[in-house]
C-alpha cells in the first residue's frame, strides 16, 4: 500500500505468482539465497518477559494466522546487508491472495464500455497492483478467511487495511461497483461502502489525536480541507 500513497512502515514484502509458478518461484527465492522459514512474530524481548510462559503466547499469536501460515512459503533475507537483517518476504500462489484476474465472465455493460480497467502498474516482470486491485484482493482474501476460519488475526489485518485504504486513497463506496463477483461487492458495500454508509454515516477522515480538542489537522487523511 506504501507505493499507492498510505503512509505504513513495511513489515514484510508479500509478493504474488500464478498458482503455476508458485513452485518455481519457490526455486528462484532460494537460488538467490534467501532461505524458506516461518514467520517471526516474537514481541520483544522487554514484552516476552513479563509472561510467565512466553511460548504459549508466542503460540496463541500464531493462531490468528494459522490459514494464512499453510497458504504460503516464507522466506528469510540473504545474509549480507545489515538493514535486512531479520527481514522476511512472503510468497503467496494466486489462488489465496486473489490478485490476478479471477475468471469470471464480464458484464455486458462492461463489454460495451470497451478496454478493461488498468488494473496494475508494470515494471518488467513486476506487477503493482492498482487501488481497486488491490482492494478487491484484500477483500476476497478477507472473505475466505471468515467464511473458514471466522474471526481471527489475518483477517482482521485485512480490515484494517481496507480501512487504511479506504482512508487515504481515492477509494470510495462504490470502488468495487465494477466488481463481478457479488459476494465481494457485498461484503465491501456491508462493512465499508454504501450499506455501511447509509446505517453509520460517511467515513470521517479528519486526522486528530483526539476529536474535538481543537487539534485537528487543517487537512483530511486524503490531504483534503476540512
Amino acid at each position: 500500500m506504501w507505493y499507492l500513497g498510505v503512509p505504513i512502515a513495511v513489515g514484510a514484502p508479500m509478493i504474488v505468482v500464478q498458482d503455476n509458478d508458485y513452485t518455481a518461484a519457490i526455486k528462484r527465492l532460494e537460488s538467490a539465497g534467501f532461505k524458506q522459514s516461518v514467520p517471526n512474530r516474537v514481541p520483544p524481548s522487554e514484552i516476552m518477559e513479563n509472561y510467565p510462559n512466553p511460548q504459549q503466547v508466542l503460540e496463541e499469536i500464531n493462531a490468528g494466522y494459522e490459514r494464512l501460515d499453510r497458504s504460503c512459503a516464507v522466506f528469510d533475507y540473504p545474509n549480507g546487508e545489515p538493514t535486512e537483517k531479520g527481514l522476511q518476504v512472503y510468497l503467496f500462489p494466486n489462488m489465496f491472495a486473489h490478485t490476478f484476474q479471477d475468471e469470471f465472465p464480464r458484464p455486458l455493460t462492461e463489454a460495451k464500455i470497451g478496454a478493461p480497467r488498468k488494473r496494475f502498474e508494470t515494471y518488467g516482470n513486476l506487477c503493482y497492483p492498482l487501488e481497486q486491485t488491490l482492494l478487491e484482493s484484500f477483500v476476497k482474501a478477507a472473505i475466505d478467511e471468515e467464511t473458514e476460519k471466522g474471526f481471527s488475526a489475518w483477517g482482521e489485518s485485512l480490515r484494517s487495511w481496507v480501512s487504511l485504504m479506504t482512508g487515504y486513497l481515492e477509494v470510495d463506496n462504490d470502488a468495487l461497483d465494477h466488481c463481478p463477483d457479488q459476494t465481494a461487492v457485498e461484503w465491501y458495500s456491508h462493512n465499508f461502502g454504501r450499506i455501511h454508509e447509509a446505517n453509520f454515516g460517511p467515513i470521517d477522515r479528519r486526522v486528530t489525536k483526539r476529536l474535538g480538542s481543537g487539534k485537528e489537522m487543517p487537512v483530511d487523511m486524503r490531504g483534503n480541507p476540512v
